[in-house]
C-alpha cells in the first residue's frame, strides 16, 4: 500500500511543547517544501507564498489559524531532528519515483557561506553531502563539527546510507584507513582520489606511473578511453591506465583494506591550438582489469559538484543564505535538495530548475505535480 504524504511525514517527532503548537507541525513542513520548491530563499518568504495561495493550500492542509509568521518557522526549522527528516524525505522520493538501484554514490562537502557568524568568529557551516549518480538526488548530509573536518563526518554519512553493492567515490580526504573498511563492510566499493595527503603513497603511485612513462615494462598495464567531450571550441579526452596493487609485491602497503589497484586519469584538453594534460591519482577496491567502470566512478563523482553544489548556488541562492542558527540551516539545506530534487523528477515541462521554479510560483497545479500531491 502506497502511504501518504501526512502518514510518511508524522513520522517527524513536534519538538513543540504542547502549548505552543498553535499551527500543526506537517502544515510548516508542507509550507516549506512548496515554498522552497518555488524558490522561496527565507522563512519570510514562505510565509509570504503560503498567503498568497492560501485558498489552494486549505485543500491539503489544516491551517487552523491561517499559514503560519516567519518567526514560527524558524522556531520549528531550529528544534526539528534532520536525521528524521531527511528520512521521511527520501521515503517520500521512493512513493513517488522509480528508483534505480544504487550504482556510484559521490559523497563531497560544501560550505554555506551565508551562514557565517563573523562576530562570533565561526566560518560557514561546512555539510558532507551524498549524491546518488544513478537517480540525480541526494541521499543524505551530515554537518561537519566547527572544530572538526570531514574526515569525522565521512564515518557518519556512510552509516546513515545503505550502500551495498555501491561504488563510493571521495577526494582525497576520503584517503583514510578507517573510512575505507567502513565501505568494505558494507559490501560496497571506493574509488578515492589521492593528493599529498597521503604522502607516501601518492608518491609512491606518482613514481610508479612515471618510471612507466620512462619505458619501463615491468609493470603490467590496464587501459580505457573515455568519450572525446567537445565544447565551446574545446576538446577533452580523458585515458585510464590501471595498475593491479600485487604487482607492486607489497611496495604499497596493506593499509587500506581491499585496496586492488591504483589507477591514474590523464585528461589532455585541446583548446585555442594550445595542449594541455592533467593527471590524477585514484586508489581503488575495483579490479585492475575493470579499468572503464574506474574511468566511469570517477566521471560520475562530478555530478555532485555540476548537479548539486552548483544547483542549490545558482537556483536556489544557498550562499546568499543568511540564516545562522546551526540546525535551522542544516534544515533549510536539506529541503534544498529535496526540492532540487522533486524538480528533477519532473519531466513534463521540460525547462531548467529555475524556469520549473519559477512556474511553481505562480501555477499551483503544476507546483502540486512537483510535489505528487495531485
Amino acid at each position: 500500500m502506497t502511504a501518504t504524504f501526512k502518514e510518511i511525514f508524522s513520522l517527524v517527532k513536534d519538538p513543540r511543547v504542547n502549548r505552543t503548537k498553535k499551527h500543526p507541525l506537517l502544515d510548516i513542513i508542507a509550507l516549506s517544501i512548496c515554498g522552497i520548491i518555488a524558490g522561496c530563499e527565507s522563512f519570510e518568504e514562505i510565509s509570504d507564498f503560503g498567503k498568497v495561495h492560501k485558498e489552494w493550500f486549505n485543500n491539503f492542509l489544516e491551517l487552523p489559524h491561517e499559514i503560519p509568521s516567519h518567526d514560527t518557522f524558524e522556531r520549528v526549522f531550529a528544534v526539528l531532528d534532520n536525521n528524521v527528516l531527511q528520512s521521511c524525505c527520501m521515503e517520500w522520493f521512493k512513493q513517488v519515483s522509480q528508483l534505480l538501484p544504487e550504482t556510484v554514490i559521490a559523497i563531497d562537502g560544501k560550505t554555506l557561506r551565508g551562514s557565517a557568524r563573523k562576530n562570533k568568529s565561526l566560518k560557514g557551516l561546512h555539510v558532507v553531502n551524498a549524491w546518488s549518480c544513478a537517480n540525480s538526488i541526494s541521499i543524505g548530509q551530515v554537518k561537519v563539527s566547527d572544530k572538526s573536518n570531514e574526515i569525522t563526518a565521512i564515518p557518519e554519512i556512510l552509516d546513515l546510507l545503505s550502500i551495498k553493492g555501491a561504488i563510493i567515490t571521495m577526494d582525497a580526504m576520503g584517503a583514510q584507513k578507517e573510512i575505507v573498511e567502513q565501505i568494505i563492510s558494507k559490501d560496497a566499493d571506493y574509488v578515492i582520489s589521492l593528493k599529498g595527503n597521503q604522502g607516501n603513497l601518492h608518491n609512491s603511485v606518482k613514481d610508479a606511473f612515471e618510471l612507466y612513462d620512462k619505458g619501463s615494462k615491468v609493470l603490467n598495464m590496464n587501459t580505457a578511453n573515455d568519450d572525446i567531450d567537445a565544447d565551446h571550441g574545446r576538446i577533452d579526452e580523458r585515458t585510464i591506465e590501471a595498475i593491479c596493487t600485487k604487482e607492486f609485491d607489497g611496495y604499497l602497503g596493506n593499509s587500506f583494506k581491499s585496496l586492488n589497484c591504483v589507477a591514474r586519469v590523464k585528461r589532455t584538453t585541446y583548446q585555442n591550438g594550445k595542449k594541455s594534460t592533467e593527471s590524477r591519482y585514484y586508489i581503488s577496491s575495483l579490479l585492475a582489469n575493470e579499468p572503464r567502470k574506474i574511468l566511469d566512478a570517477t566521471r560520475d563523482h562530478w555530478q555532485i559538484e555540476n548537479n548539486l553544489h552548483w544547483a542549490l548556488d545558482i537556483s536556489f541562492n544557498e550562499d546568499g543564505s543568511r540564516i545562522r542558527n546551526e540546525n535551522s540551516s542544516m534544515n533549510f539545506s536539506w529541503m534544498r535538495k529535496f526540492a532540487l530534487g522533486l524538480l528533477k523528477k519532473e519531466t513534463s515541462f521540460k525547462a531548467s530548475i529555475r524556469r520549473k521554479q519559477r512556474k511553481a510560483a505562480v501555477n499551483t497545479s503544476y507546483l502540486g505535480k512537483i510535489m505528487r500531491l495531485i
